[in-house]
């Protein structure tokens, strides 16, 4: 049980109070599958208990401010944390699916140019629980549905916080947490290739993307500061090692910018770079951020597609969901936080 791992507050108020063993199952299970917010909801507890552990070790660590709704469904909530950082987390619904985007971090230390989560430099990394606990609230939101996929596609670098991180993904997975098949989960990475390593020999059957978003070399060093330290060749080893490991289909996220990677050039460099049957590119046109790109149009962006699949590149575009209330890809960036100091980088070896 991972329950001692990811509530160990819980687990040392109960222990201080001598409590038998499985009431730290019956803890875990109340707030991964019970989704409860106050101790006063996990009615398999005992009241004097309930109220100790409200006092000791509160059933929810992140405070929900604000919750917004588009007008296409998509649903985005603006969560407080215990120090006063501010994150964004964002519920997808399409036809029978609801995909729960979540952060790992307070900003984004990556600073990939056409992001405005990079633009707010990063704070701190998340932890485990108020990683799950995102999730754990888009359910209680959505209930009596329920939600089919998370993506670790919010606010942050996942693998520079990747202990957390995988936690908190093995708690949504575990069968007495939020039992949600490890199919349903992926993990999105602007290209970290020890930690891309790191997560292919990782047990569980989680999926991965790797942010891309040009084929050359130069071009994603201007628009990717992460490609100074990590080159497409050190890339591409990485995923086929993914591949090769795992024998699962890998994702290469590729956001669409206006005059710079939607080329045909780009089309054909990428046919030619991603050529392995078990790759998939995902295009994505860009959401409107402060941050000097365009979006290609529609049109071309279409283009682009029916160009990629005629050279025989596996491909989807994806649709933009929740623009009208800054929900989109690349939009995510708690706008309150916006007047704070500029970025910070850290260090790609710290985890």
């Amino acid at each position: 049980m991972r329950a001692a791992e990811f509530i160990p507050d819980v687990e040392k108020a109960l222990k201080s109070r001598g409590e038998p063993s499985y009431r730290l199952g019956q803890a875990y299970g109340a707030l991964c599958g019970g989704l409860i917010r106050d101790w006063e909801e996990a009615t398999a507890l005992p009241k004097g208990l309930r109220a100790a552990l409200s006092a000791e070790a509160p059933a929810a660590v992140l405070e929900l401010t604000r919750a917004s709704r588009a007008t296409d469904g998509t649903r985005k909530y603006l969560f407080k944390t215990h120090d006063g950082h501010l994150i964004e987390t964002v519920m997808i619904p399409e036809k029978d699916r609801r995909t729960v985007c979540i952060s790992t971090q307070v900003g984004c230390p990556m600073g990939c140019t056409f992001c405005a989560t990079g633009l707010l430099g990063i704070k701190r990394n998340l932890k485990a629980r108020e990683i799950a606990e995102q999730v754990f609230v888009a359910a209680r939101d959505v209930a009596p549905e329920r939600i089919t996929n998370v993506v670790v596609m919010g606010m942050g670098e996942p693998f520079l916080n990747y202990r957390e991180t995988l936690l908190a993904l093995k708690v949504l997975n575990d069968g007495d947490g939020f039992n949600l098949a490890a199919r349903s989960i992926a993990a999105s990475t602007s290209g970290l290739v020890d930690k891309i390593r790191r997560f292919a020999d990782e047990p569980e059957q989680f999926h991965l993307a790797i942010s891309l978003h040009t084929p050359f070399e130069e071009q994603r060093k201007e628009i990717m500061p992460v490609a100074s330290r990590h080159s497409i060749p050190e890339l591409m080893d990485a995923a086929r090692y993914y591949v090769e490991k795992t024998h699962r289909k890998l994702f290469f996220e590729y956001t669409l910018l206006a005059g710079v990677n939607d080329q045909p050039n780009h089309v054909e460099a990428l046919a030619e770079l991603l050529y392995h049957p078990l790759y998939h590119l995902n295009l994505l046109r860009f959401n409107w951020t402060d941050t000097g790109f365009g979006a290609t149009p529609k049109r071309e962006a279409k283009e682009f597609l029916r160009y990629a699949r005629e050279l025989g590149l596996p491909a989807t575009l994806r649709p933009s969901r929740g623009q009208d209330i800054d929900a989109a890809c690349g939009q995510l960036a708690a706008k309150d936080l916006q007047a704070r100091p500029p970025r910070t980088v850290v260090p790609l070896s710290q985890t």
